[in-house]
């Protein structure tokens, strides 16, 4: 008897307990809400449900977003248009549902700001060749007006985004752009933009095929004259041999290390120009060169070695050469930057230097410098972007001989290490004040030699300054294999190569010497900026 009321007691309170927490089941009714209502063109909006009765689907409906619809509990939606939007959730338990329309939810305005820019497609013309001009603003401006003037008075006008100008008076033209979307604008003029001469005349120009050479390399030029083609040229290279030319497009060797100019005289007919670049061929010193890239369009040595380097891309990540350089103005012609997009193990983009070449050229028991610019993204915090390094990484035979140069977050801003297995690693290690990650370009030269005593010296160069030195260290041979830009490395446990602390950020004019570089020939690498 006992027995049974125990079970119809304990029956019971199943029971209640089971009809207390259906009853306790919240009924589903659809809301939601959102970070933000109003924002400006081009920015996001996070949405999250906020429903109650546990829904286990959602369907969104944004007007006017991107995406249009989502499945997500919390969505984040774009909104390219201004306007008023509205959004709907639709959430379901199982056969219920519940939908919510928020009517004019969402508003989308137009900056307050606008940023003019814009670039022509070229800016020596004849008068009859089209130029095409393509807006470049941020903002969203929705209306342009175009203002093209000459010295002399003449004014042509338009109103497209994107014009295609003939400008058929000859002559030196400005251009003006004014932008606006309803609720402002802006402008920008660039004077003497466009230079327009007439078809049957001539305007000499011209480019190299590349700008950098070592001493006792060649330079080949190409004439970029517009308008007629000339009946002859006239060439004068400065420290060239030959010292002139009359070819169109002539090769020239420089013997000595320096910055030279070069001129272009052009005659048709009746017709002569001439064209003057200043310090426009930069030559390197040539003794104990390893190799030198420097990055203009390509990743070819420009040295006597032809050291190319292979591009190791794994995931989406890739390596670009046509980043913008350093220099500024018409000294910008024909010079560009490697840019290296960082990544993870996952995904990246680094440069390997071939073994067979490099051990060719490069004996790691000898002195070396290695001259480099670099501008990296801003550090994250704990972060370090390696710009090269060489030699027997962490898990390989001969582990930790190697060498190695980073900047980082840390209290040791900037690093160039010579580390040897079983002995302390050379390190020099720039602890001052200044970060080195600010978006701009710096010049790093790192050096190591034997000096009197056998023992080794380092020294670390920023921006043509000593900023660390390590003095009289025992000598520290590295291995002169693998060599990469763009990473650091180490090999796991198996063995397998595995790449760390990638750079994110540009690099140019890295060049390797077989030697340590005077301080002249520091000085004169960064004053070629």
């Amino acid at each position: 008897m006992k027995n049974l009321r125990y079970h119809i007691a304990a029956f019971l309170t199943v029971a209640i307990t089971a009809s207390c927490q259906k009853s306790e089941i919240s009924p589903l009714v659809a809301t939601f809400e959102s970070d933000v209502t109003t924002i400006g063109i081009g920015e996001k909006v996070t949405f999250k449900d906020a429903s109650s009765g546990n829904p286990t689907r959602w369907n969104w409906t944004f007007e006017g977003g991107e995406p249009e619809t989502s499945v997500l509990f919390s969505p984040e939606v774009t909104y390219n248009q201004p306007g008023t939007y509205s959004v709907t959730l639709t959430v379901q338990r199982g056969g219920e549902k519940s939908e919510i329309i928020k009517e004019q939810y969402i508003t989308v305005n137009y900056p307050s700001k606008i940023t003019v820019d814009f670039t022509a497609d070229k800016v020596s013309v004849t008068n009859a060749e089209t130029v095409t001009f393509s807006d470049k603003s941020s903002g969203y401006p929705d209306k342009w007006s175009w203002t093209f003037t000459s010295q002399d008075g003449t004014v042509l006008t338009s109103t497209e985004k994107n014009p295609q100008m003939t400008f058929s008076k000859p002559g030196i033209y400005s251009v003006k752009l004014v932008a606006e979307n309803p609720v402002c604008k802006g402008e920008k003029e660039i004077k003497d933009y466009i230079t327009v001469i007439d078809k049957d005349a001539v305007s000499a120009d011209f480019t190299a095929v590349c700008r950098d050479t070592y001493a006792g390399g060649s330079i080949t030029f190409e004439d970029k004259s517009i308008g007629s083609e000339p009946d002859s040229w006239q060439w004068t290279f400065e420290g060239g041999n030959p010292a002139t030319s009359t070819e169109k497009s002539p090769t020239v060797t420089y013997s000595s290390p320096g910055k030279y100019k070069v001129t272009m005289k052009v005659t048709k007919g009746d017709y002569e120009d001439e064209k003057t670049k200043e310090g426009y061929i930069n030559v390197i010193p040539s003794g104990d060169l390893v190799f030198f890239y420097p990055f203009d369009g390509t990743d070819t040595d420009a040295g006597p070695n032809g050291i190319n380097p292979s591009l190791e891309t794994v995931g989406s990540i890739t390596t670009e050469f046509n980043a913008e350089s350093r220099f500024t103005g018409d000294n910008a012609e024909g010079h560009y930057s490697a840019r290296f997009n960082g990544g993870d193990a996952s995904r990246y983009s680094i440069l390997r230097v071939p073994d067979e070449k490099i051990l060719e050229y490069y004996d790691a028991s000898r002195d070396f410098s290695v001259s480099c610019w670099v501008k990296t993204d801003e550090l994250p915090s704990g972060k370090k972007y390696a710009v090269f390094h060489y030699g027997a990484g962490p898990g390989m035979p001969n582990g930790s001989k190697q060498s190695w140069f980073r900047i980082t977050t840390d209290k040791k801003h900037v690093v160039f290490c010579i580390e040897y297995s079983g002995r302390s690693g050379n390190w020099n290690e720039y602890q001052g004040e200044k970060q080195y990650d600010d978006g701009q370009w710096h010049h790093y030269v790192c050096v190591y030699k034997k000096n009197e005593d056998g023992n080794r010296d380092s020294y670390l160069y920023i921006d043509g300054q000593v900023a660390a030195s390590s003095m009289g260290k025992p000598d520290k041979v590295t291995e002169t294999t693998p060599f990469y830009l763009g990473c650091n490395y180490r090999y796991n446990e198996e063995g397998v190569f595995s790449p760390e602390n990638f750079m994110n950020g540009c690099i140019d004019d890295f060049v390797l010497y077989n030697r340590a570089l005077t301080e002249d020939e520091i000085q004169n690498f960064y004053n070629n900026r």
